[in-house]
């Protein structure tokens, strides 16, 4: 039976029952022009997997913008990045809202069918996604909604079109559920703690009204749910709870608190903990057959529950911080002699080596986009986790959608800072290595990101830090944020989120929220302001090594010049079918990019950098009197000598300008072919003649 069901205030159509009909849910769900299909499907459980194996792919088809791709093959291949980022969020809203105890594998597809730039389909995507949960058998404990805020002229919009997007400073996705926000990401260009957290309850007003709307339809529809793993498996989930919350006293804690700093040793602390209790129990597993997994997951998970309450309890964290404590901080720049510019980031165990790259717009990323033609993507910032940062033996692959997702953010905090492409015209990439990992190596690429930018001499408008947070629970409602957490600690806590910005503004956030409540307005206030403060001192330390851009690009940077022309005059400097500036690139050994009537030439110290811009200027008609050209004799007449001063523009030295005891013989004194160099004694405008003499008579 096909249904639809319409949410006219926001423009929601959602058709069930039409397609995908042995999927275990699906949502066929359409704003305005834009149509994701969502689907969800569940197997069931053959071994304990030992965490949900929830597996989340968006993908956007060519067709639906009325696009074929580019390339060979002609058809979509490896997911963009767009595309992966997307398919993030959607795991990271909703992988907290299934049971504890549900290990079934779960697949949820969406693929976009149609696009219209008046509605966003990432968004759309999350919402058809809860969908196909919710009207199936799987056991999603509640529904998610999603919003994109922007803020167009100080004024905020909530799913903003293509259009507005364009002109808004901020770009927020946040998603939650009835009660409270689940998760947020975006970047802006400067926007206050109480700006961000009024766009969060600002957007929190349409979820409500997405939840309800999704519970009203799974209501008319008489959803059942599976109750998943807990049923299938007779284990006993809660006794051996008891039994683990029995062990862990504060005896035992204690061996925890005692570890130290090190990740090392807190590791191998936490494996006999572990080991002593399935030891105390190994007459009564000896009994059960095959549920080792299941009593290790429940022992983790007790004791992390526990540990988190204790150190809100204790008044300090394992590691002997204060609550606000930010790790010792290292930084150097410079160490890589032959990279435009370096740094190496250090906070506590975790470390960031970090390079910057400057090419021309030939460097840029081509990327195809389903909103438009190709982007040129003319800033990069590529994350690197190898398996040696975390003391592990792994096969190198490409990047995963950890790297590509850490990668994004920091890159999109310290974009806000890059200058204008009109006043730095170069491509810029950014390299991150993490070499040793314990606690966000995201926010540490942010800081050995902008110190590296700042050592090949980038004029950045200003230097952004980065801190993660984390936010524990003492008693019931006893909220304690935690400053720059390990990676210890981030698997402890209610929400752990990701702060960058400069001084006094936010740059772009990242946060994910376990706490199934709601949040009040209180704890997002304290837990920023206390971001702000871990953010400033980073910065501080930061500055102590560097605080201002190099004054001048590193020598090994290509140097750049831009000349702006006629728009008319952009054909003549191209030539046809490229003639003429391939020719000048070729002579010259520079490489000239053209944006709009800007001409950007790029050239190494050996390239011939000065003859370009000459040559750039003669055939956009800006001549200039005085100007010396290293010229080519293409001819001798009676009349004098024609010197081509640019690919296919030449000009005249009269006869009276040579030697008279050299003008019978022009021919033999001045060769076809020879360089002559010359100046500029005249241009007329209309007709385009050039009036040359000799340069070293001038």
């Amino acid at each position: 039976m096909v249904k639809t069901f319409k949410l006219d205030n926001l423009g929601y159509e959602l058709q069930i029952g039409k397609f995908a009909g042995q999927a275990d849910g699906s949502a066929w769900l359409k704003k305005k022009g834009t149509i994701v299909l969502s689907t969800a499907v569940m197997s069931e459980v053959k071994d304990f997997p030992g965490f949900l194996p929830l597996s989340v792919d968006y993908r956007e088809q060519f067709s639906a913008a009325g696009k074929i791709p580019g390339g060979y093959l002609k058809r979509e291949g490896k997911a963009s990045d767009k595309e992966v980022l997307t398919s993030r969020l959607i795991d990271r809203a909703l992988r907290p809202l299934f049971p504890a105890y549900f290990f079934n594998q779960v697949q949820l597809l969406s693929t976009v069918y149609s696009f219209d730039k008046e509605a966003n389909p990432s968004t759309l995507a999350l919402v058809a996604s809860s969908l196909a949960l919710a009207l199936s058998k799987i056991p999603l404990m509640e529904p998610v909604g999603a919003v994109e805020v922007g803020r167009v002229n100080g004024v905020w919009v909530l799913d903003p079109t293509h259009d507005e997007s364009v002109f808004s400073d901020v770009h927020l996705v946040v998603a939650g559920t009835k009660d409270g926000i689940c998760m947020v990401e975006g970047s802006a260009e400067g926007l206050s703690e109480t700006e961000f957290i009024d766009a969060l309850f600002l957007a929190h007003d349409r979820i409500q009204q997405q939840v309800e709307w999704q519970e009203q339809i799974v209501r008319e529809m008489g959803v059942e749910k599976v109750t998943g793993q807990k049923a299938e498996k007779a284990f006993d989930w809660n006794g051996w709870e008891e039994k683990a919350r029995a062990f862990v006293t504060s005896t035992r804690i204690d061996k925890i608190f005692e570890a130290g700093q090190k990740k090392q040793l807190l590791d191998q602390v936490m494996s006999d903990l572990k080991d002593e209790f399935l030891a105390q129990h190994a007459e009564t597993i000896a009994t059960l057959v095959g549920i080792t997994g299941e009593i290790e997951y429940v022992f983790d998970a007790v004791l992390k529950d526990v540990i988190a309450s204790d150190v809100v309890r204790r008044n300090v964290r394992v590691d002997k911080r204060n609550f606000q404590q930010v790790r010792n901080i290292s930084v150097e720049v410079g160490l890589l002699p032959s990279v435009h510019g370096s740094s190496l980031f250090q906070r506590g165990q975790t470390q960031a080596l970090v390079s910057a790259t400057l090419g021309s717009g030939k460097d840029a990323q081509r990327i195809d986009d389903l909103i438009g033609d190709t982007v040129d993507n003319a800033f990069m910032l590529h994350y690197n986790f190898p398996p040696f940062s975390v003391g592990e033996v792994r096969p190198l692959r490409g990047p995963g959608r950890r790297e590509i997702g850490h990668g994004y953010l920091a890159g999109s905090a310290i974009k806000r800072v890059l200058p204008a492409k009109k006043d730095f015209a170069y491509t810029i990439r950014i390299i991150s290595d993490i070499l040793e990992s314990n606690g966000s190596s995201s926010m540490a690429t942010v800081c050995g990101g902008i110190m590296a930018l700042m050592d090949a001499g980038v004029p950045i408008k200003g230097i952004v830090g980065g801190v993660a947070m984390g936010l524990l629970e003492g008693n019931k409602g006893q909220f304690q944020a935690i400053t720059d957490i390990t990676g210890f600690e981030d698997s402890l806590g209610l929400m752990d989120f990701k702060v960058a910005g400069t001084e006094t503004k936010i740059n772009a956030i990242q946060m994910d929220i376990k706490y199934k409540g709601g949040l009040p307005r209180e704890v997002f206030e304290k837990a920023l302001a206390q971001a702000r403060d871990g953010r400033v001192h980073i910065i501080n330390e930061m500055k102590k090594v560097m605080s201002v851009p190099n004054t001048e690009l590193s020598p090994l940077v290509p140097r750049m010049v831009t000349i702006s022309i006629e728009p008319s005059k952009v054909g003549a400097v191209i030539g046809s079918g490229g003639k003429i500036i391939k020719e000048i690139i070729e002579k010259t050994g520079t490489t000239i990019d053209i944006e709009g009537s800007d001409v950007n030439i790029f050239g190494m110290p050996q390239a011939d950098i000065q003859t370009a811009i000459n040559w750039v200027k003669i055939l956009a008609g800006q001549i200039e009197k005085g100007m010396k050209i290293n010229g080519v004799i293409a001819k001798t007449a009676e009349f004098g000598i024609f010197v081509d001063i640019a690919p296919g523009k030449a000009g005249l030295l009269h006869i009276s300008k040579v030697p008279r005891e050299l003008q019978k013989d022009l021919d033999k004194h001045y060769v076809v072919g020879e360089r002559l160099m010359v100046v500029v004694l005249d241009h007329d405008a209309e007709t385009g003649k050039i009036r040359l003499g000799f340069a070293e008579n001038q």
